[in-house]
Order: C-alpha cells, then sequence, then structure tokens
C-alpha cells in the first residue's frame, strides 16, 4: 500500500513539475496564465462586491470595492491544491493532440475530489478561463478534418445532473465571463473581437427555446407584473450586485436576440444600459441564441444532452458550422430564418447583412461534469 501511494505521489509530482516546465517554455501558455490569473482575481472582487451589496442593498458600489480591497491579497488568492489541479492540466489544454486527450490513447477524465466548500468550482473555472485564452491565442489548428478555427465557438461545456444547477453556480460562471470580457475588450488584438459568452443550456420548461416564446414572455411580464419569466436567470448582476428585473430585460426582433442588462441606473457598472459594455451582460437563455452566438462556456444539465439526437442546431455547439450571417450568427440548415441566398436590409439602426461560407469551428476543449456522485440519480 505504501509504495502504491508513493508511486502515484512521484507521478503526481512529475506532472506538476511539467506543468510549471509548461508555463515557463511556451510563451503562448504564459500568456494565457496571466490572463487567466487576471480573470479569476477580477470575478473573485466582483462576486465579493456582489455579495456585499446583495446582503445590504443599502451599500454602494464604490463602498462595497472599497471594503473588498481593505482585505488586501486575502480577496482573491489560490488555494495550494487549486493552482496544483490547475497546473497538471495546463500541458494537455495547451496541445489539442495530447496523448492523455486521445480516445486511442484511452483518454482519462480528471476527478477533482475535495470537501464541500472548498474551493473546486475555483479550480475548474481557473482551467475554464485559461482554456478562452489558449483558443483565441491559438488561432487556427490543424486536424484530420481539417482546419479548425478556435476564435470562436465553444471553448467549455459543463454539464450538471438533471434540475440540480443553482442560481449562485451561474451567477459565479456569470461572473467569470464577465471578467473576461472586460480584459478582451481592452485587448482585442490579443484575444479577438469575438465576445465571450456564458449560455445556459438547460430544458424547456426552465429556459425558453425560441426568441418568439422569449419575446412573448417579456411583453407578458411588462403588461401584468408578474409572469414568470424563465429568459431571467439572475436576480442581481453578478459584476456589482444590483437587482435586475423584467425592466432591465430587452428583446430586438431585428437580430433576434434577448439583452440583459444591470439594473445600475447611473450605468456606474460596464454591463448596465449605457455602460461599457454595449449588449450587457454577456449572457443567453435561449436555446436559439445559443445555437447561433456559439457562447465561449455553455452551462447545460444531462436531460438536455438526451435531446442531442433530436437537435440539428446543436451541432455548433460542437463546432459543426459552415454558414454566418452577419446578423443572426452561425446558421444551421435546420434553421428558416436564414439560407446561403439571404440578403438582410439594413433595418432599426442595423446594417444589411449577408450569408457566408466558414471554416469549422474548434470543438470544446474542456468538459466539466459537476456532481459527478449524483449522475446515477
Amino acid at each position: 500500500t505504501a509504495d502504491i501511494a508513493l508511486t502515484e505521489a512521484r507521478r503526481a509530482h512529475q506532472r506538476l513539475v511539467d506543468g510549471l516546465d509548461h508555463v515557463a517554455s511556451d510563451p503562448e501558455a504564459l500568456r494565457s496564465f496571466r490572463f487567466m490569473n487576471r480573470v479569476m482575481r477580477d470575478q473573485r472582487v466582483a462576486s465579493q462586491v456582489a455579495a456585499a451589496r446583495a446582503s445590504d442593498p443599502s451599500t454602494t458600489i464604490d463602498a462595497a470595492q472599497q471594503e473588498v480591497a481593505a482585505k488586501g491579497p486575502s480577496a482573491a488568492s489560490w488555494r495550494p491544491f487549486q493552482l496544483a489541479f490547475i497546473l497538471m492540466q495546463l500541458g494537455a489544454l495547451t496541445d489539442p493532440a495530447a496523448p492523455v486527450r486521445s480516445a486511442e490513447h484511452q483518454a482519462k477524465v480528471e476527478l477533482l475530489f475535495f470537501p464541500t466548500g472548498g474551493g473546486k468550482t475555483e479550480a475548474y473555472l481557473g482551467l475554464a478561463a485559461f482554456t478562452f485564452a489558449v483558443r483565441r491565442r491559438q488561432a487556427m489548428v490543424d486536424s484530420a478534418d481539417g482546419s479548425l478555427d478556435g476564435r470562436d465557438g465553444v471553448a467549455v461545456l459543463m454539464r450538471y445532473t438533471l434540475r440540480l444547477l443553482t442560481a449562485q453556480q451561474f451567477q459565479r460562471a456569470t461572473a467569470l465571463v464577465c471578467a473576461a470580457e472586460l480584459v478582451r475588450r481592452e485587448d482585442e488584438g490579443t484575444w479577438g473581437s469575438e465576445p465571450f459568452r456564458i449560455g445556459l443550456w438547460v430544458g424547456t420548461d426552465v429556459s425558453p427555446k425560441r426568441f418568439e416564446e422569449a419575446d412573448e414572455q417579456l411583453t407578458k411580464a411588462n403588461e401584468y407584473g408578474s409572469h414568470r419569466l424563465t429568459v431571467l436567470q439572475i436576480q442581481r448582476c453578478p459584476w456589482c450586485g444590483t437587482p435586475i428585473t423584467a425592466a432591465q430585460v430587452k428583446a430586438d426582433a431585428t437580430v433576434r436576440r434577448v439583452f440583459v442588462y444591470c439594473g445600475d441606473d447611473l450605468a456606474r457598472c460596464p454591463f448596465a444600459k449605457g455602460g461599457q459594455v454595449t449588449e450587457g451582460l454577456p449572457v443567453l437563455t435561449v436555446d436559439e441564441e445559443i445555437y447561433r452566438l456559439t457562447p465561449a462556456f455553455v452551462i447545460a444539465t444531462v436531460d438536455k444532452f438526451a435531446r442531442l439526437a433530436r437537435e440539428g442546431e446543436a451541432a455548433s455547439l460542437f463546432g459543426y458550422v459552415s454558414r454566418r450571417c452577419g446578423r443572426h450568427g452561425y446558421v444551421h440548415p435546420d434553421y428558416a430564418k436564414c439560407d446561403i441566398k439571404t440578403t438582410h436590409p439594413a433595418a432599426n439602426g442595423h446594417p444589411a447583412a449577408t450569408v457566408q461560407p466558414v471554416e469549422r469551428l474548434r470543438p470544446p476543449d474542456l468538459i466539466i461534469q459537476d456532481e459527478l456522485h449524483l449522475i446515477t440519480g
């Protein structure tokens, strides 16, 4: 038993050494590692600001930020096991052809096993941020199926067992994507022009499938005030903690998008109406939008995966795209709104748009299965 334990420990140690060497020797891995650390720090601080304002609504954004800043480095720092887990995966995430990822070499999963509240979520969110970055930096990669474009597409797929996804988990992942999007906007030359977004891909009774369904929900919510609004999955801004209601959700029929804004009327939050990020919070909760805009992070439930054989448009989540509409995003042959002959005239402030052929997108590089012990249910 002791020999087995020592052998496993030496193997883990070697993987840690390899991970550190990889970051130190590969300039793009180092750049992506720095992106991850910046984004993780920013989302950690923002999450604490949001939590402080949720517990005391009278606290201003500035006061909450000062309160978190007063904590010093402890406000945002890694725990050793989190950093170790991340270092062990970086080589495989940087190299799509790594044997550890290959079916021919019996690709394995990594199990992160730690007590509740110990920080597992931060560890895998860190890996997600690194994945966002390294794909953008590598851009086009070769594969047996031809070139794959990593400058867009779903980078991370996260699955929950049935309906056990909580609002808090979605909120934390959204804060991560908000942080990544703000960093991207600072330097589009490095991180690309496609926004980082997060999609919630869950059962039909939890979120809408089509734009028309979401639009109808919003109309009823604004008319009657208390209509169930499944298109709105967050009650507070994950960046600053300001409450969000139906009044901050806007539907645009021209681009077939639902935009969710932070509720801060003074636009002090970058995701408020009139703030730095024009489309508001980078959140997609309508299935149709997720298929067309291929968000970098998709959070799904396993029952949704069971429907894949019946959802042709979901092929885009795995990079299978061939056409892109300048107004609506990637369009599947099953999507009747756009075809290769379609020309959308300028309308409602949006420029004219056509459908163009595109390269296949790089499929997801990281699949996270949360709450694995509940999978039998």
